[in-house]
């Protein structure tokens, strides 16, 4: 979907003289896993050449990411993107809880709160700031340890979804 709306903006700037204006985005997605938990994604914004800017909000609702019953996932995540050129920022804020039990049975149950989490990609990788929230333990995001980067990147793959 997303390559789908890159593609016609840019087609709208090659196919235009004049100035191009922003593409008002509005879009929202609904899963439901076969045990009855849902994932909500509501986008809105504008996307226009050369950026875009845009706020999705992730609710989560006793959903199994892997569709089987063994861990469910509960919580609320907003997450604002902004693209100006080369730079994207995108902001993350809300709280998740996973429970049950991982892949070789051992039991999980993580809660992530995010505050003002930030990811900005200009140049480089990727530089983090803000707060981490971690089963009750503050982390800097700037030198979050390798366990709790996994959780992160397994947490925000939900916008994966939008």
């Amino acid at each position: 979907m997303k390559r789908w709306l890159i593609i016609a903006a840019l087609a709208c700037a090659l196919s235009s003289t004049g100035a191009f204006a922003a593409l008002n985005l509005q879009r929202s997605t609904t899963l439901t896993d076969s045990f009855g938990g849902t994932l909500s994604a509501a986008t809105t914004g504008t996307v226009e050449i050369p950026g875009a800017d845009t706020s999705t909000q992730v609710t989560l609702t006793n959903f199994h990411p892997h569709d089987t019953q063994s861990l469910v996932a509960n919580g609320s995540l907003t997450r604002t993107h902004e693209r100006s050129n080369e730079t994207v920022t995108n902001t993350y804020n809300g709280s998740a809880t996973l429970a049950g039990t991982d892949k070789e049975g051992k039991p999980v149950s993580d809660t992530v709160s995010l505050q003002d989490l930030q990811a900005v990609r200009d140049g480089d990788g990727p530089a983090f700031s803000g707060t981490i929230v971690l089963n009750g333990i503050s982390i800097d995001a700037a030198h979050m340890p390798d366990a709790a980067k996994k959780l992160l990147h397994r947490v925000l793959r939900v916008f994966d979804f939008e």
